[in-house]
């Protein structure tokens, strides 16, 4: 995932809005006059209650329309986007559940630095703010949910639960580089079957390698189907970000030298991963701060949505795409 931390959404809102163009603007009217036509949902139509507080058709077009998402999209990861909308609106109520607020003064120094640089690109910006979906309240609320959320970041993350944050994952930012080879078996379709036997190889080869039947490397090029089976495996050194996909860092992070994955998930298929050697980074929490703080802030984001989804009543006013699919609720 990308390193953006909800903290600077007000800022990329900013840049979002001037940006978009009469592209985003056509889009928005188009959309508009199909509102009128029958077959259409009204603008107003309502998607989602989330604790009794409302997720409309407006909503949703508005978070789609400012965020560039193409119509290919749209259809297709409907579910997935309305599901963004919840989490900020839960995430809203547990502030305000807190008192935690963005103050008059800083609202207005977004909504007025939007609106004077509209100006200065030769634009009406409430012509700007309405042709995206935008009333006046709407933008306020926008840029209120990441203010507030910074402030309950000022005080939630104290430097020693920062530095602790840090120690935990001192691999993943201090500049470690770990070299590791892996045994990626693609499933021969989607079908979950198929995706079980790719696994119950690789458990296989994972036995036959740690009793010594045969060595990695002679697994990875008997089997693997990654470009590094010619290499036995090796895919070289790598950080923690950047190189690798995600998903096979962070396994391969956790990994001792000489140490064999489980078999796991990735976007390619189910993989096994060796780390077979390592060297440390030397970079401090000083030198990493601002990346760390993010990465925390997140974590906090993500722990705060899973505890209010256990109580929220999240209720469903169209039907979801599972539901489309199958024919059957969740």
């Amino acid at each position: 995932m990308m390193r953006q931390g909800q903290t600077a959404r007000a800022a990329w809102i900013a840049v979002l809005l001037l940006s978009s163009g009469t592209a985003a603007f056509a889009q928005t009217e188009k959309k508009g006059a199909g509102a009128k036509s029958g077959g259409s949902p009204s603008r107003e139509a309502v998607l989602v209650l989330v604790n009794g507080k409302k997720i409309t058709e407006t909503d949703l077009d508005r978070f789609l329309t400012t965020r560039r998402v193409s119509e290919e999209k749209r259809a297709a990861e409907r579910d997935r986007f309305i599901d963004q909308l919840i989490d900020s609106r839960l995430i809203q109520q547990f502030l305000d559940s807190r008192d935690t607020k963005a103050s008059k003064k800083e609202l207005d120094e977004q909504v007025n630095r939007i609106r004077e640089a509209a100006r200065q690109r030769g634009s009406d910006p409430d012509k700007v703010l309405a042709e995206l979906g935008y009333t006046p309240q709407t933008l306020r609320d926008e840029f209120a949910l990441p203010i507030a959320w910074q402030h309950h970041i000022d005080r939630t993350i104290t430097p020693e639960r920062l530095k602790e944050f840090f120690e935990k994952h001192r691999s993943e930012y201090d500049g470690t580089q770990v070299r590791a080879s892996r045994i990626l078996i693609k499933p021969e379709s989607p079908d979950e079957a198929d995706w079980k036997a790719a696994e119950q190889k690789l458990e296989k080869l994972r036995a036959d390698i740690v009793s010594k039947k045969l060595t990695f490397a002679q697994a990875a090029r008997e089997h693997s189907q990654a470009p590094s089976k010619d290499q036995g495996g090796d895919v070289g050194e790598f950080p923690f970000l950047g190189k690798m996909p995600a998903k096979f860092s962070r396994e391969a992070f956790k990994l001792e030298v000489g140490e064999i994955s489980e078999p796991f998930q990735s976007p390619y298929g189910m993989e096994l991963c060796l780390v077979t050697d390592r060297h440390p980074g030397d970079l401090s929490l000083e030198d990493v701060r601002d990346i760390v703080l993010t990465d925390l802030s997140q974590e906090i984001w993500k722990q705060t949505l899973a505890e209010m989804r256990k109580t929220a009543k999240i209720e469903w006013k169209v039907e979801r795409q599972a539901q489309r699919d199958t024919g059957k609720p969740e």
